[in-house]
C-alpha cells in the first residue's frame, strides 16, 4: 500500500507486488498488513504453529487439529523486499472442547504490519493475535471479503474492505463463521514463529497469561501465549440531538461520511472519553458481554529507560476491562501506573469485576527499583475518582530460574469507572552477613559426592490487610509488612 502524492494529497494506492505498477515508484512508502498461515514445515517462518484448547486446571491437551484456511485474498510475497507472503484465517477443531454453539471449532487471525520504505529493509512494527470460537452459519448475504480502492469525491484515494458482516469472525461466499464463546473454565495455547523485531511488551485480553519466548533461528523467535480468556464488556448508546450534552456534540466528527456517528479502539485515549461523555445514557451499563483470547504489541512504557527495552520482550500486560491504557505501564512515584475504564454494572445488573495481569522480567523490576535478586513483594492500590478502593484478591509469583526470572502479579475484584491500578515493588534492604569463623580439621564431615544435594527452598508469599482510616490496601510477598502509617487488620 503505498502513499503517493502526485497533487500534495496523500493517497493510498493497493499493491499486488512491490515493483508493479501503480506500486512501482522511488518515493513510496509500503504498509503492509500481512495474516500469517499455518507452518507446513519444521523451517517455516512467519507462520501459526500451533493452537491447543484445554480444561485450565489439566495438563497441556494435544494440539487441535488444523482444518483449513479461509477462502480469502492472498498476498504474494513479493522477492527480494523482505516482506512474507499474506494468508487468511486458519481454521481449527480443538476435540472435546465445544463452544457455545455447540462445536469445536475455532478460527486463529494473526495479523502482522510492516513498513517499507524505498531501497531499505522493512521494519516489522506490531502483530495482533485471536482466537476466535465459531459455528458456521449459510446465508447468500455472505462474501469473501477483500479490499479495494475507494475514490472519493475530493479526488483522494482510499483502501477500503467488504466482504465482512457484523458477528461473523469470517466470512466466505454463503458462509459466516458465526463468533460464539470458549466454554467456561478453559486455557487457550498459541504458539508463533515472528520477526525477533517484534520485542518489548504485549497487551492481552486475557487472564493469567504464561508467555514463553525462545530463538526459533537468527531472524526469528518462537513465542508461546497461554492464557484463559475474559469475558470484556460491549460498549453502545444512541440518543436523540436534542438531549445529546455539548461534550457529546463537540466529540462527532463533522463533515465526513461518519457525522453523528462515533466510535473509538479500546486503547485510544478518546475511547475514555467517550464512555465518560455517554456513560448516563448508557446508564452506566454495559451493552453485553463478549468472551475474547487476544493479544497484540503496544509501545513501550513511559517514566524510565528500563521500560523501552526494545531487545527482548520485557512484559505483558492483561485486562478483561472495556478500554485501557495503549502502552505499557508507566513508571510515575516510583509506582507502575496502568490506566483502565468501563462501566459499572453488568447487562444483568450486577457489578462487573475488573481483572489485571502484569507479567514482567524480574530483572526490568531490578532496574526501575535498584534491586538485588532477593525475593520482592508488592503493594497493590486502585484510585478511582482521588479514592482509593479494596482489591478483593492480588498475588504475586516469581516464575523461572537463573537469568529468565519473571514477576507475575494479579489482582482482581475492582470496580470501574476508571481506575489505575498502582503497584509498587518492595525489598527488604539486605543484612549485612557476619562473619565467618576459620574452619578447623574437626569440623562436619565431608559430603558424600553421591548424597542427593538439598531441595532448593520455595518462598511462599502471603497477604495481609492494612488499614489507614478508610483506605484498605492489600501487601503480598513472603514477609509483608504495612505501609508506614497503615494497621494490619
Amino acid at each position: 500500500m503505498p502513499r503517493i502524492n502526485p497533487d500534495g494529497t496523500p493517497n493510498a494506492r493497493l499493491c499486488k507486488a512491490i515493483g508493479t505498477d501503480p506500486c512501482n515508484k522511488p518515493d513510496q512508502t509500503y504498509v503492509a498488513n500481512l495474516l500469517l498461515p499455518v507452518c507446513n514445515g519444521a523451517a517455516d517462518q512467519w507462520c501459526i504453529e500451533s493452537l491447543s484448547i484445554r480444561k485450565k486446571d489439566s495438563a497441556l491437551a494435544k494440539n487441535a487439529t488444523f482444518i483449513r484456511q479461509v477462502n480469502s485474498q492472498l498476498v504474494e510475497k513479493s522477492s527480494g523486499t523482505g516482506l512474507p507472503g499474506g494468508s487468511s484465517i486458519s481454521l481449527w477443531r480443538a476435540e472435546g472442547m465445544k463452544n457455545s454453539g455447540g462445536v469445536e471449532t475455532y478460527a486463529v487471525y494473526v495479523v502482522l504490519k510492516a513498513t517499507k520504505l524505498f531501497g531499505r529493509t522493512p521494519s516489522f512494527d506490531e502483530f495482533t493475535a485471536m482466537v476466535l470460537p465459531y459455528s458456521e452459519k449459510s446465508g447468500l448475504q455472505y462474501e469473501s471479503p477483500s479490499a479495494e480502492e475507494m475514490t472519493l469525491p475530493n479526488g483522494s484515494i482510499r483502501i477500503g474492505t467488504r466482504g465482512s458482516a457484523t458477528g461473523c469472525a469470517w466470512t466466505e461466499s454463503g458462509v459466516c463463521g458465526l463468533m460464539e464463546d470458549f466454554p467456561e473454565g478453559v486455557r487457550a495455547s498459541l504458539t508463533l514463529r515472528v520477526s525477533n523485531q517484534l520485542t518489548g511488551w504485549l497487551m492481552g485480553r486475557m487472564a493469567d497469561p504464561i508467555i514463553n519466548v525462545e530463538p526459533f533461528d537468527a531472524e526469528q523467535n518462537k513465542i508461546a501465549i497461554d492464557a484463559e480468556p475474559v469475558k470484556v464488556p460491549k460498549f453502545y448508546a444512541v440518543t436523540d440531538r436534542s438531549k445529546a450534552t455539548p461534550e457529546i456534540l463537540q466529540s462527532l466528527p463533522r463533515n465526513s461520511d461518519f457525522s453523528g456517528v462515533t466510535n473509538s479502539r479500546a486503547n485510544e485515549r478518546g475511547a475514555f472519553v467517550t464512555i465518560n461523555n455517554w456513560k448516563e445514557i448508557a446508564k452506566d451499563t454495559a451493552a453485553g458481554l463478549v468472551s475474547t483470547w487476544s493479544a497484540t504489541t503496544i509501545a513501550s512504557g513511559f517514566g524510565s529507560a528500563c521500560l523501552a527495552d526494545k531487545t527482548k520482550l520485557l512484559g505483558v500486560v492483561t485486562t478483561n476491562a472495556m478500554v485501557y491504557e495503549g502502552t505499557a505501564p508507566r513508571f510515575e512515584s516510583s509506582t507502575l501506573n496502568y490506566q483502565v475504564g468501563g462501566m459499572h454494572y453488568n447487562p444483568d445488573g450486577s457489578v462487573f469485576q475488573g481483572s489485571y495481569d502484569l507479567v514482567m522480567r524480574k530483572a526490568t523490576a531490578q532496574c526501575l527499583y535498584g534491586f538485588t535478586d532477593a525475593p520482592i513483594t508488592a503493594t497493590v492500590t486502585v484510585v478511582d475518582a482521588g479514592k482509593e478502593q479494596r482489591i478483593e484478591t492480588s498475588s504475586l509469583q516469581e516464575l523461572g530460574a537463573g537469568t529468565d526470572k519473571w514477576l507475575k502479579l494479579s489482582a482482581r475484584g475492582f470496580t470501574f469507572s476508571s481506575p489505575t491500578l498502582k503497584i509498587k515493588l518492595n525489598q527488604e534492604k539486605p543484612v549485612a552477613p557476619a562473619a565467618t569463623p576459620t574452619p578447623t580439621q574437626s569440623a562436619a564431615p565431608t559430603q558424600n559426592s553421591s548424597q542427593a544435594a538439598p531441595t532448593p527452598k520455595v518462598v511462599e508469599k502471603t497477604s495481609i490487610t492494612c488499614v489507614k482510616g478508610k483506605v484498605i490496601r492489600k501487601v503480598v510477598g513472603s514477609n509483608p509488612k504495612c505501609p508506614t502509617g497503615f494497621k494490619k487488620r
